[in-house]
């Protein structure tokens, strides 16, 4: 789950999360359905790791640049989207003697008042990842079995 809070905004401008919620929900991307799906909660923030390997940096980076790219083709679609904050870590692994790059992007969908804007079903563990939250978050009423 990769869903931290809801959106919390100062005089206009969109805060950026709080440590503890972020921490949590960094922990929840342990989770299957988490580490593969990014979430699309309108008007809260988010949290997706992307992480690529190769025999070499250069073959890591071209893979990370690939799926970083399929991610913001993807979000870029989606209204309200925008990027908070964008960390990138390398990591040289001994065991195996690959190279692994990892992004981790905080994105917010933010609510924009538009009648086409409608949650997205996010992965497929979602409505378990659900009671592990202390909210509910809006797409939980949209996936409400019927």
């Amino acid at each position: 789950m990769a869903v931290i809070e809801p959106c919390v905004y100062v005089d206009g401008e969109l805060m950026t999360p709080a440590l503890l919620p972020t921490l949590e929900a960094k922990a929840r991307l342990a989770f299957a359905g988490a580490k593969h799906f990014p979430t699309f909660d309108i008007g809260y923030t988010h949290i997706f790791r992307i992480t690529a390997w190769g025999r070499s940096h250069d073959e890591a980076q071209r893979r990370i640049k690939r799926k970083v790219g399929r991610f913001y083709r993807k979000m870029n679609q989606v209204e309200g989207f925008s990027t908070i904050k964008l960390d990138k870590r390398e990591d040289y692994i001994h065991s195996n003697r690959n190279h692994s790059v990892t992004y981790e992007i905080m994105y917010v969908i933010e609510r924009t008042g538009s009648r086409t804007q409608r949650p997205d079903s996010p992965y497929p563990d979602y409505q378990q990842d659900l009671r592990k939250l202390r909210f509910a978050p809006e797409t939980a009423a949209v996936l409400i079995p019927r």
